[in-house]
């Protein structure tokens, strides 16, 4: 019996020590598994600050791409426009349309080559709004949008020289480039999606308050006419 008791004792302390071998190989294979995962996190916060770094420097160099591409469109429609002075419209338009998409840029940037191509700050001595309104026209094709892109294009132009924008938003309404909606439309707001980085909020806000007798005007002329309509 003795011996039974032996062995019986024996088996229980071989069940045991298997038993906890057996917790000891799962314990550290749960904690292999935890820093397996901290591991991984750690890993995936690094990749994500990598990306982050990526991303911003990415911005960054698409905008410089930008200012050059526009910079390079710019020059060449200049060039298009020296070489041939008698170049029609339609010409003109689509010379601007394919240095747009030859650099990459959006439709609407064709308004902003064309302007810093053909456009100086003398703009009203050398008659650039008449010697220009077709091919504007042809390039705008009386969409609102554009219209709103022009006028930031006039902004650019103007930004150092306030009070000669007031007088290009009067030109080029009365060629019939600018719809009075839209002139009404710019004046409501503010600062807007439209407007252009290169332009600061002083300048913006200064060239805002230029052009107030060209929009109080264009108001009361409105008025006059729906008198005249009742």
């Amino acid at each position: 019996d003795k011996k039974k008791d032996k062995k019986k004792d024996k088996g229980d302390s071989d069940e045991e020590k298997k038993k906890e071998k057996k917790d000891k190989k799962s314990k550290d294979k749960k904690k292999e598994k935890k820093e397996k995962k901290k591991k991984s996190k750690d890993k995936d916060g690094e990749l994500e600050d990598a990306v982050g770094d990526i991303s911003l420097g990415d911005d960054d160099v698409e905008h410089v791409d930008d200012d050059n591409a526009m910079a390079l469109a710019v020059e060449a429609t200049k060039k298009f426009l020296s070489e041939n002075p008698d170049a029609t419209p339609a010409a003109i338009s689509d010379k601007v349309a394919n240095e747009q998409m030859a650099s990459g840029l959006k439709s609407q940037d064709r308004i902003h080559i064309f302007v810093r191509a053909a456009f100086t700050t003398d703009f009203f001595k050398t008659k650039q709004v008449a010697k220009n309104a077709p091919s504007i026209s042809k390039i705008t094709q009386g969409k609102t949008v554009m219209e709103r892109h022009l006028i930031s294009a006039c902004e650019c132009l103007c930004a150092d020289e306030p009070k000669k924008f007031a007088v290009l938003l009067k030109q080029l309404y009365d060629e019939d480039i600018l719809e009075e909606d839209t002139i009404m439309e710019w004046a409501g707001e503010g600062r807007t999606d439209y407007t252009l980085d290169s332009v600061d909020e002083e300048q913006r806000s200064a060239m805002r308050a230029e052009a107030d007798p060209v929009v109080t005007w264009l108001q009361e002329d409105s008025s006059d006419e729906e008198s005249d309509s009742d």
